[in-house]
């Protein structure tokens, strides 16, 4: 009788170890994107808290822009992606760091993406102008909808 309530146990323990979720297929959580300064070029960065209401409701919370230095003036601009469960894509509106370097970014506060579609996962994009004149983006991991 102990034998079998301890592998049984046992067998639950290991199977919860498989139920957790991994960072990249959290749900609701923290997503951010970096591009860091590199040969005399700025760099940038992107962070928001993902919240999922349910399968087409989504909240972003202190969503912040922020340009890293050296001082380029050159542009940086960031934003949200969607992707709906039957493949296609949202975008939200590119967003700007405007303060220029050397501060904590811009914070763009709490917007809410609503609507009849599905979405499946978001992820965010950071971009910026090298003096070059190269655009450089990026991409975070994705954060899976846990309602669909």
């Amino acid at each position: 009788m102990k034998t079998r309530m301890l592998g049984a146990a046992l067998a639950i323990a290991a199977l919860s170890g498989l139920l957790v979720a991994s960072p990249a297929q959290a749900a609701d959580g923290v997503s951010s994107i970096r591009i860091d300064p590199s040969r005399g070029d700025g760099g940038a960065s992107v962070r928001t808290t993902v919240d999922f209401v349910s399968r087409t409701k989504v909240v972003f919370r202190n969503t912040t822009v922020r340009d890293l230095c050296p001082g380029d003036n050159m542009p940086v601009r960031a934003r949200i992606i969607w992707r709906y469960t039957d493949g296609t894509n949202g975008y939200g509106a590119w967003k700007s760091d405007t303060n220029g370097c050397g501060d904590d970014g811009t914070n763009f506060g709490t917007s809410i993406r609503t609507g009849r579609k599905s979405i499946q996962r978001i992820f965010l994009e950071v971009s910026f102008v090298t003096r070059s004149g190269q655009r450089l983006n990026a991409y975070s991991q994705s954060r899976y909808n846990q309602y669909t």
